[in-house]
């Protein structure tokens, strides 16, 4: 058996060229980097800094991302600068956020999230590591998943298949992490869960290595490959930013696999369940429904406002013929002095013949129209 080996040689400083301006060079530019980056070199890790752009997604459907800015920045340009398809964008920009709860909850969510890092990215660079932590936070945020981390991480463990990280069900974590790459990969959980979101891959809620094709990717929208990952977002309602409206509020399980269970009658949710499509299905559904019922409560409501007001108006009112009875003004004691009700009566009021002539026609037509 012959064995070859191949060498990778890296470059330590991409130098620029020499009829370049000096006073034309971006420092910040990346390309102008050192390729060895402190925390993300590893055996292999020059296939990612052969383009300098590897962790940018390709294909986000124009969210103006800046090839040259942070990776992790998100979104860059402006909307002027981008097409007429560019438009819905902010659609699918989710907003970053922390996840807090009790000193045990915070304890198992740092440990199941940076367990998933570790067993699904652990040779990536740091932005791979980032991409796949975010797709585990949005799936928090989204009612078709559980609201904790460790179950989003552990969903479907307890099947033979079906569970929604491969790690988790075959085998995997009978390894033995490494130091080193466990404590990159608790950093970058650590950050995560603090709120440093990964907005580049925005509401992505699922992915594959990049060596497969799984069935469900043509029915969701590709947003780019990040590492070693392709990630996508559902198409329709459920991949909006909107969608995301589940809280956070702890409660984290253990942060471990469920008891292994054969068979759906014992309890385990069908494989059928967590298909992705499946999933949109499912929200899409429920979306339409709680429309429908609030549609129909405002309706009610509004009708119920008609109809009060519809009987405050058949309600009897006081009869216009019937003698009416007036209390007596409560005049002053100085009003009282002077007569009272005797002296400032209406009756009593000045005639005409105590206002002044130049008054006595006020209001009254200087010249009355014809017809």
């Amino acid at each position: 058996m012959a064995f070859f080996l191949i060498s990778l040689i890296l470059i330590p400083t991409a130098m620029p060229p020499s009829s370049v301006d000096a006073q034309q060079i971006n420092p910040s530019d990346p390309r102008l980097q050192p390729v060895e980056r402190a925390e993300e070199n590893f055996a292999g890790s020059a296939f990612y800094f052969i383009d300098p752009d590897y962790a940018v997604p390709k294909n986000y459907g124009g969210l103006g991302i800046d090839p040259l800015a942070d990776p992790g920045a998100g979104p860059t340009g402006a909307l002027s600068d981008m097409g007429a398809g560019d438009l819905a964008a902010p659609a699918h920009s989710i907003q970053p956020t922390a996840f807090r709860g009790t000193a045990t909850d915070n304890s198992r969510a740092f440990y199941c999230l940076a367990q998933a890092i570790y067993y699904e990215a652990g040779l990536e660079p740091d932005a791979g590591q980032r991409a796949v932590a975010q797709v585990i936070l949005n799936r928090v945020r989204h009612p078709s998943y559980p609201s904790t981390v460790c179950g989003v991480i552990y969903q479907g463990s307890e099947r033979a298949t079906g569970c929604q990280f491969t790690y988790t069900c075959d085998g995997s974590l009978r390894r033995k992490p490494a130091k080193f790459f466990w404590d990159r990969a608790r950093k970058v959980a650590a950050e995560a869960l603090a709120g440093k979101s990964y907005t580049t891959i925005g509401t992505a809620t699922h992915y594959h290595a990049s060596y497969v094709y799984p069935y469900w990717a043509p029915s969701l929208r590709f947003l780019g490959t990040v590492g070693a990952h392709r990630f996508y977002s559902w198409k329709g309602n459920a991949g909006k930013a909107t969608a995301f409206s589940q809280l956070y509020h702890g409660g984290e399980p253990l942060p471990a696999p469920k008891p292994r269970r054969y068979d759906v009658a014992s309890g385990a949710p069908s494989a059928a369940s967590l298909d992705p499509i499946a999933l949109e299905k499912a929200y899409e559904a429920a979306r339409r429904k709680a429309e429908a019922e609030a549609m129909q409560s405002e309706r009610a409501t509004a009708l119920a406002a008609d109809n009060a007001r519809r009987h405050d108006r058949a309600a009897p009112g006081p009869d216009i013929n019937s003698p009416q009875s007036y209390q007596a003004p409560d005049y002053s004691s100085e009003a009282k002095a002077r007569g009272g009700d005797e002296v400032f009566a209406g009756q009593n009021l000045p005639d005409v013949s105590q206002i002044k002539p130049e008054f006595r026609n006020s209001g009254s037509w200087k010249k009355k129209p014809a017809g």
